[in-house]
């Protein structure tokens, strides 16, 4: 008598079950996910990036001031909305010294023109030689000295970026997490 075969019907059916479906679903979430984080900056790099800006703006703008003779001066004004932006941040500016040797607003250079902080930074500390800077005053760029030591404080919800002025000129960045 013959045996019948070992193997069933079922076995020869094409297609995939819910189960391999499901895990294939899984993974391209958890795959998305991944490229989705990569893709959106974290607050520490935008930090970064705004806290290494302003350095380079405050180092050429005083090597500007010792090569023209001219002194340029730097302020910030807290969540001010003059740039034509849709939401309020802290901006800052350059300003220079006309013939009368009045401070006024350097508008159309772009390099020294004004901008505007991301969204979520702003300035939380200024100060020249550790003293506070009084609100309304310029940190000057002096042409004809050496360069006071300087120190800014930009600060997000968990990181603090410094950025320090040395009296050689040079502009360095620091960033921090905050407690």
């Amino acid at each position: 008598m013959p045996y019948p075969p070992l193997t069933s019907p079922r076995t020869t059916s094409h297609g995939f079950t819910l189960i391999e479906l499901l895990v294939v679903m899984v993974i391209m979430g958890i795959a998305l996910g991944a490229v989705v984080l990569q893709l959106l900056p974290d607050e520490r790099a935008i930090l970064r990036e705004e806290a290494q800006r302003l350095a380079l703006l405050l180092e050429n703008a005083g090597l500007e001031a010792r090569a023209s003779g001219h002194s340029l001066a730097w302020t910030v004004d807290k969540n001010n909305s003059d740039l034509n932006n849709s939401s309020r941040s802290d901006t800052y500016r350059f300003w220079q010294k006309n013939e009368y040797s009045d401070w006024i607003k350097i508008e159309h250079d772009p390099i020294f023109r004004a901008r505007a902080l991301a969204d979520g930074v702003q300035v939380v500390k200024v100060s020249i030689e550790d003293q506070p800077l009084p609100a309304g005053e310029y940190l000057v760029l002096s042409a004809h000295s050496f360069a006071l030591p300087f120190h800014i404080q930009l600060q997000t919800a968990h990181v603090t970026a410094n950025v320090i002025g040395h009296s050689t000129g040079k502009v360095s960045v620091q960033l921090n997490d905050v407690q």
